[in-house]
């Protein structure tokens, strides 16, 4: 977690421009070690924890972690996929909230509040649904089908495509082009 909580220094100062200022996080053993409060005082960031036991304290946290959490729980029910895909399912909750307006920024959404553009919501598709990338980069030869029923399973964090999964061989490929069949 401390390295996870680095990356996110880093990424906010380079990217955004931004420094953090402070955190507020629970009593977690990777938030109380000594190494971890150091880091904290020796860049200026104001450390507190909230009591043991009072997840209300969290309150904001707790429930945007409850919001992603059943989103993806519906994503898994509707798709019919077991629960070992619980993290594409979230990550695509998480993809999603980032891009749909919010009451609370006024009715503007946090992808256009970080990056000063509008999402776009035509690459949206329906978590679970079948789906035909386009394979050329991954066949072995030049005979092979340039593509087959996969499952869509959300979208990259790291590059511009969709996550598409052969059930199969339980292999996840990343394609730029493909074919919704929703």
């Amino acid at each position: 977690m401390f390295a996870t909580f680095i990356k996110f220094k880093t990424i906010a100062e380079k990217f955004f421009s931004t420094s953090i200022k402070q955190i507020q996080i629970d009593n977690g053993g990777e938030f109380t070690s000594n190494q971890f409060k150091n880091f904290l005082t020796t860049k200026g960031i104001y450390h507190r924890l909230t009591c043991p036991h009072t997840s209300q304290q969290n309150g904001i946290a707790e429930r945007k972690h409850r919001h992603i959490q059943e989103m993806g729980l519906t994503f898994l029910t509707q798709s019919s996929l077991s629960p070992q895909y619980w993290v594409d399912a979230f990550l695509t909750s998480v993809f999603l909230i980032n891009r749909l307006p919010s009451k609370v920024l006024d009715n503007k959404t946090p992808y256009f509040l970080l990056h000063k553009t509008e999402p776009l919501y035509k690459d949206f598709s329906v978590f679970g649904c079948a789906c035909d990338p386009l394979l050329p980069p991954y066949t072995e030869h030049k005979l092979a089908f340039r593509s087959k029923k996969f499952l869509f399973l959300g979208y990259s964090n790291y590059q511009k495509g969709y996550r598409c999964l052969d059930l199969r061989i339980k292999r996840v490929y990343i394609s730029r082009h493909v074919i919704f069949d929703e």
